[in-house]
């Protein structure tokens, strides 16, 4: 089995007012999933909230204290420069200045990093580039299981005010007619919607998960308070989709290390 938990939307922050609660939200994210004992961990996105070196140092100091290893993808509010100049020494992101579009693989299953961050829009973005890169590392995969993360959602979100999180919608459909193409896509992880919204793209199940930034919590999210609460994975021995599920943790179960 393959266990990949997956956690969004840290947005950390180091003003003073923000970063302690911001900071403490994370390191319960990180307990709370290593008690799940996982394969891998994916963050989906908008780590950072204005994309400053010190709060990437600060979500690095936490998410080093996974036990299995991580990987993260661009949310609207993150820096692509600093997020290689945070991580760029864990092996997982392209070199260059491009498009943090690359794969990682977890046993059986290729797991893959889209980046839909947009230029000059909140909302996400699917452009022929980026549609080809993706093509590329589906097609890597030689008919192998894989999953997709990434932090805007390409599906209806018929739960909040604004639907629809791609800056042209036309962008999604064409995401969605890709994968489509793939019967080996098992599953598309998303964040942004600070909310669990299930849904599809392409035949493949699809999930936003609320944030980790518990005072940014929208809708029924907001009713778990300041619980830590991780999306779990499990895949089969052959890299198939078994279960997908919400684990929320109280906070005494998930109390932050010590310094």
């Amino acid at each position: 089995m393959v266990r990949i938990v997956q956690i969004t939307d840290s947005h950390m922050a180091a003003e003073p007012e923000l970063v302690e609660t911001r900071r403490r939200d994370l390191a319960r994210a990180v307990e709370a999933a290593n008690r799940l004992s996982p394969d891998l961990v994916i963050h989906t996105g908008d780590a950072s909230n204005t994309g400053q070196p010190e709060e990437y140092a600060i979500v690095r100091a936490e998410m080093d204290r996974l036990t299995a290893p991580y990987v993260i993808t661009p949310g609207n509010r993150d820096s692509r420069p600093r997020m290689r100049e945070a991580f760029g020494d864990l092996g997982w992101l392209p070199e260059g200045d491009g498009l943090l579009i690359y794969s990682v693989q977890s046993g059986p299953v290729r797991v893959i990093s889209y980046d839909s961050k947009g230029p000059q829009t909140n909302k996400g973005w699917a452009d022929e580039e980026r549609l080809a890169l993706l093509e590329r590392e589906i097609t890597a995969a030689e008919g192998g299981p894989v999953m997709i993360f990434m932090h805007h959602p390409p599906y209806e979100l018929t739960e909040i005010p604004d639907p629809f999180q791609y800056a042209d919608w036309a962008h999604a459909e064409a995401l969605n007619a890709l994968v489509a193409k793939h019967a080996n896509v098992e599953l598309v992880a998303c964040g942004h919607a600070h909310r669990y919204i299930p849904g599809r793209v392409g035949n493949a199940p699809a999930h936003t998960l609320m944030c980790n930034a518990s005072d940014l919590r929208k809708g029924p999210a907001k009713e778990l308070g300041d619980a830590p609460v991780v999306m779990v994975y499990d895949f089969d021995a052959e890299g198939r989709l078994k279960d997908a599920r919400l684990e929320t943790f109280s906070e005494d179960a998930v109390a932050p290390a010590a310094e």
